[in-house]
C-alpha cells in the first residue's frame, strides 16, 4: 500500500473525541506509535521513564496516558509485566480516536476499505427496511434530504469548498435519514463513527471521478442515488435494496480508482 498522502487524507477526520492538552498530545503520540507499529504486538511500550523525557510531560500524564489507551484495548498494564501492546482484534476499531490514528499512521486505504465493506453489507438492508417501514415523518425526511441533495447538486455560483462541503453534508444527510427510519440506538451509534471518516471517502470519490472545482463526473453517482429514492418513494423496497447495493459498489469502484491514483 502507498504511504503517498493527497491533501484529501493530510489531517483528522470530523467527529473526533479528543483528550485536550498535554494529555491529549501524550495519547495522540502514543496511539499512533502503536498503530505504525513502533512496538509489536506482545512487546513492552517503551519505559514509563524514557517516554516521560522524550515527550518532556510528567509521569502522572504518561500513566493516564496508558490508562486511556488501555480503555481502547490497545495495551495492558500488569505490574510484573509491563506494559504491553494487545492485539489488534482487542482494539476498539470503531472509536474516532482509532480511526484517527489509522490515518495519521498511513493506514487511510486499509480503514476506507474496512468502511466500505460495512456499508455494503449494512446499507442495502436499511434501505430495504425503511422503504417497507417508514412512517410519514421518516418519508418526509427522506424526501427532503434528496430535495438539498438535487439542490446543492444544481446550485451555481458556489466556491469549490462551499460546493464540495455542501455536497458531502446532504450525501451525508441522504444516507442518514434511511438509517434513522429504523428507530435504532444501536445503528444510530454504529453510523456516527462510519459517518466520522465518510467525508473522506467521498473526497476520494470525486477525485477518481475528475472533481477538481465542479461536481464533474458525478452524474452516475447522483443518477444512482436517485434510483434509491425513487425506489422508495414507490414503496418498492426490493429494488431499494438494490439499488443501494449498486450504489455502494459504484463507491467501491471510485475508491479503488482513487487508491490508484494516489499510489501513481
Amino acid at each position: 500500500m502507498s504511504r503517498h498522502k493527497s491533501p484529501v487524507f493530510a489531517g483528522s477526520f470530523e467527529g473526533v473525541i479528543e483528550v485536550r492538552g498535554i494529555l491529549g498530545s501524550a495519547v495522540n503520540i502514543l496511539g499512533t506509535r502503536i498503530v505504525r507499529g513502533d512496538w509489536p504486538v506482545g512487546g513492552v511500550v517503551a519505559r514509563e521513564a524514557d517516554l516521560v523525557e522524550e515527550l518532556q510531560v510528567s509521569r502522572s500524564v504518561i500513566r493516564e496516558a496508558f490508562r486511556i489507551l488501555g480503555a481502547k484495548g490497545m495495551i495492558r498494564s500488569r505490574t510484573s509485566d509491563g506494559t504491553r501492546v494487545q492485539p489488534r482484534s482487542e482494539w476498539r476499531l470503531l472509536d474516532p480516536d482509532v480511526m484517527d490514528w489509522r490515518i495519521k499512521a498511513g493506514e487511510t486505504e486499509s480503514l476506507l476499505r474496512d468502511l466500505l465493506r460495512v456499508r455494503l453489507i449494512l446499507e442495502p438492508g436499511v434501505a430495504y427496511h425503511a422503504t417497507v417501514h417508514a412512517d410519514d415523518a421518516g418519508k418526509q425526511a427522506v424526501h427532503d434530504a434528496w430535495a438539498a441533495k438535487v439542490e446543492i447538486f444544481d446550485a451555481p455560483g458556489l466556491s469549490h469548498e462551499e460546493r464540495r462541503n455542501e455536497f458531502i453534508r446532504a450525501d451525508l444527510q441522504f444516507h442518514r435519514a434511511f438509517l434513522s427510519i429504523a428507530g435504532s440506538e444501536l445503528l444510530d451509534q454504529l453510523y456516527a463513527v462510519i459517518e466520522a471518516a465518510l467525508s473522506l471517502l467521498l473526497d476520494l470519490q470525486m477525485q477518481a471521478r475528475g472533481y477538481t472545482t465542479e461536481l464533474i463526473g458525478m452524474d452516475e453517482g447522483h443518477a444512482l442515488h436517485e434510483e434509491v429514492y425513487n425506489a422508495f418513494a414507490a414503496g418498492d423496497a426490493p429494488l431499494a435494496e438494490r439499488a443501494m447495493r449498486e450504489l455502494i459498489k459504484r463507491a467501491i469502484d471510485d475508491a479503488n480508482q482513487g487508491f490508484l491514483l494516489l499510489e501513481r
